[in-house]
């Protein structure tokens, strides 16, 4: 089987590649093409057409997406392009050379008021953000409609900059020392980027056989933790000061972010079977250690804790 990745530059993109890695895969980017990647203007409908009728894919997955506040809020026009055009041309173009379609979307598009939420629960995004991504699985069904909507929450895996993702951000902030508030009323589900990949992978397999699912289906990790809980979790595995770290509800009180999102994944559950979940508490040391970056050089980890 064949197939191509858009937005493979990305922390999800490039975990995509490697869980594709045995098929004949592509991936794309269009400012960052280091490697392999093939560079696309996912923008551009011609060079969306071009790429697919050289590769002949059976499945494309989608994770062009900006995710970045400073952009959504500052640069509409450029959020749209990245969001919501970028989607509903890829999907036309995975439409016409007859591939299946992936499409990567957001525990955004829910306000978090009334989890769990059901792949037919009914959206209400509280931001920007979450309203890109709304209006993109709308544009994703209109041009292909037998395409799947794949809903993940907050992800974390190997980045290649501190601020790819929260909990690296995160961590920084707890190693630097300066004191800061941190929410703790929002829950977030952080998820590996592995696992999100592999579930994908696996539900690109059962797409590509003809099986029948819903439209939309959901994805994540069963932990919920708020960025205070983050913290403390970074500050306890490496033997770090936390006493700059304090609790509040900036996130919350703003207004723009789902208090508790939470995906019910059981019908996607059901369709893979047994799926491996990489424990939030295992994982994320190996994640965050590459940037926690105090003043002093970090404690060697503690044997009780190892």
């Amino acid at each position: 089987m064949r197939a191509v990745i858009f937005g493979a530059s990305g922390l999800l993109g490039r975990r995509m590649v490697r869980a594709f890695g045995d098929m004949t895969v592509t991936g794309t980017g269009f400012s960052r093409t280091a490697g392999a990647l093939v560079a696309v203007d996912a923008t551009s409908a011609d060079a969306i057409a071009r790429l697919l009728g050289r590769e002949r894919p059976d499945i494309v997955v989608n994770c062009v997406g900006e995710r970045r506040p400073a952009v959504w809020a500052g640069e509409p026009d450029r959020a749209r392009a990245g969001n919501v055009d970028a989607a509903r041309l890829i999907a036309k173009g995975a439409r016409r050379c007859g591939a299946r379609l992936v499409h990567i979307s957001s525990d955004y598009v829910f306000d978090g008021m009334a989890p769990p939420y059901q792949p037919d629960s009914l959206p209400n995004p509280l931001n920007a953000y979450g309203r890109w991504k709304l209006t993109a699985e709308h544009a994703v069904r209109a041009a292909c409609p037998d395409a799947a909507i794949l809903r993940l929450p907050v992800l974390y895996g190997p980045v290649r900059f501190a601020a790819e993702t929260n909990l690296t951000e995160i961590a920084h902030q707890v190693a630097a020392g300066a004191p800061v508030q941190l929410d703790d009323v929002c829950v977030r589900y952080p998820t590996h980027a592995d696992e999100a990949a592999e579930v994908c992978r696996r539900l690109a397999e059962v797409l590509v056989k003809g099986k029948h699912l819903g439209s939309v289906a959901h994805w994540s990790a069963e932990q919920g933790l708020t960025k205070y809980q983050m913290a403390h979790l970074i500050a306890r595995r490496f033997d770090l000061p936390a006493g700059h770290l304090r609790a509040g509800e900036a996130d919350a009180a703003a207004g723009d972010r789902p208090v508790d999102a939470r995906l019910d994944c059981h019908d996607l559950l059901a369709a893979l079977g047994p799926v491996r979940h990489r424990l939030f508490d295992i994982e994320f040391p190996a994640v965050v250690e590459p940037w926690l970056t105090p003043a002093a050089p970090v404690r060697g980890r503690r044997k009780d804790r190892a």
